[in-house]
């Protein structure tokens, strides 16, 4: 199927908007050009409003009520690309072997599922179980492992086939060689859920980490002496460009919007990209669900905790994310969306396949209004008959 989608201002993905046009050839982009098109092909009139590439959130841990352990992950990719999210990536954290591998399938077998009725799933992000113990956050530290040779080994054996992102928390015994490794495999590699010295910091840099994971959560500096602070993960990515990627939680409850802004700032809009960190509750209204450790945990106020009331995720998901973002750093949302598309396809390896709106990429787009709510969504160049918003979804 070949038309035309007419008369928009095309938010392209790099940051840049133009009023133009773009031509559909079956799953990908043929074309796109500046102004009304005028040649003979069927065209969709999308009345001015703005039309963006897909977005993508690299750390989804659940949502609309499912578990990505205990349900069909092509079921919440289902929903998700309702609300114009047409690539995610799984997201798990520090867990039992036999747990992680009931994930693992579970995830593959969505990988394989190229229906254009949901949104794509990239692969897996192991958040865990490379953590230091005592930085694990909301996480079990049972299940934290060091990031032995036989671990790691073990780690690109029994899920290399899906896993696209994987925690190395620097200051552990083994962190930069692991690092290497993982890279060497092709795997990315974050660093998070650390109190660790620059110097450490520098050797996994320096080994091939180039992601920090959802910044200024889960990282706390040392004093070396009264007075005299250490830097953290966050103070080596904002001034280290070998960081090229910083995952941000946009929910304005684990990042105070002052720091979003400094993050801006610092690194520019080139460097961001915002993650959820979204629970099973995600996409429903308040309440209580289980998590994949065994956990019961609770959802309220746009936030998952603990029983004792400790973070553990975001309860928002990415849509209302990247409102925020604009709401509290002021970024044109032309400029903004650079952080839900290019960004994460780029930290992927993928900003060939999706994130843009250019020749050869993926038809995986999105219209929104001024107001940025969404209109229409079209996944491999289908639209999709029924779209909703974060607001709209509810509990059935």
């Amino acid at each position: 199927m070949t038309y035309v989608l007419d008369h928009a201002t095309l938010w392209l993905g790099d940051g840049s908007a133009v009023d133009g046009h773009v031509l559909v050839d079956g799953p990908r982009i043929a074309a796109v050009g500046r102004g009304r098109y005028t040649g003979d092909v069927t065209t969709v009139d999308l009345g001015g409003l703005n039309l963006s590439p897909g977005f993508i959130d690299s750390m989804l841990l659940g949502g609309f009520d499912k578990s990505i352990l205990s349900d069909d992950v092509r079921d919440i990719a289902a929903a998700y690309l309702r609300l114009g999210v047409t690539a995610c990536q799984v997201c798990a954290g520090p867990l039992a072997w036999d747990t992680m591998t009931q994930i693992e399938a579970n995830v593959w077998t969505a990988m394989q599922d190229p229906s254009p009725s949901r949104a794509r799933v990239i692969g897996i992000y192991w958040e865990g179980p490379f953590d230091l113990p005592h930085m694990v956050g909301a996480g079990s530290p049972d299940w934290v492992r060091v990031a032995t040779p036989e671990h790691v080994a073990r780690m690109i054996r029994d899920y290399g086939r899906s896993m696209t992102m994987i925690n190395v928390a620097p200051g552990q015994d083994h962190d930069s060689e692991a690092v290497a490794t993982l890279v060497a495999a092709g795997t990315v590699v974050t660093m998070a859920h650390s109190d660790t010295t620059a110097d450490r910091i520098d050797a996994c840099l320096a080994a091939g980490t180039t992601v920090i994971g959802h910044c200024w959560n889960n990282n706390r500096g040392t004093q070396a002496e009264p007075g005299v602070v250490q830097p953290t993960l966050e103070h080596v990515a904002l001034t280290d460009d070998r960081v090229q990627t910083i995952h941000l939680i946009c929910d304005g409850t684990h990042v105070h919007p002052v720091l979003v802004r400094l993050i801006e700032r610092c690194r520019g809009i080139d460097a961001i990209c915002l993650v959820t960190d979204c629970v099973t509750r995600a996409g429903c209204p308040d309440g209580s669900y289980l998590n994949p450790d065994g956990r019961r945990l609770h959802k309220a106020d746009g936030v998952g905790r603990t029983a004792t009331g400790q973070l553990c995720g975001s309860g928002l998901l990415l849509p209302d994310h990247w409102r925020n973002f604009i709401r509290f750093t002021g970024t044109p949302p032309a400029e903004a969306v650079r952080t839900v598309t290019h960004n994460p396809a780029a930290s992927l390896g993928l900003d060939g396949e999706i994130g843009l709106i250019a020749p050869g990429c993926c038809a995986d787009l999105a219209l929104w209004d001024d107001a940025l709510r969404l209109r229409r969504v079209w996944r491999l160049g289908q639209e999709l008959a029924d779209v909703s918003d974060f607001a709209d979804i509810q509990l059935h």
